[in-house]
């Protein structure tokens, strides 16, 4: 079909054909290319959720400032 939008080629060897038949089992009725779409849109998705975790955390570090020589009171606290 004519269109505008890149194309990807991509070749379903090893970890990808298994990836792809595992997944036309939950989703008869979707295509490889949609299958493929799908895979994508998850993976971004969950990517995503790891990088709004990770920016909530670095946002975070720094907040609690502790006093001066606080780590040094700690490590006298343990034993030798």
């Amino acid at each position: 079909m004519p269109t505008t939008k890149q194309r990807i080629t991509i070749t379903a060897t090893g970890n990808l054909e298994r990836i792809l038949d595992a997944q036309s089992r939950l989703h008869p009725n979707l295509s490889p290319s949609e299958l493929v779409a799908l895979l994508i849109e998850r993976g971004h998705a969950a990517s995503s959720e790891v990088i709004g975790r990770e920016a909530v955390v670095r946002g975070l570090a720094g907040m609690q400032p502790y006093p001066d020589g606080y780590l040094w009171e700690l490590r006298d606290e343990w034993p030798d």
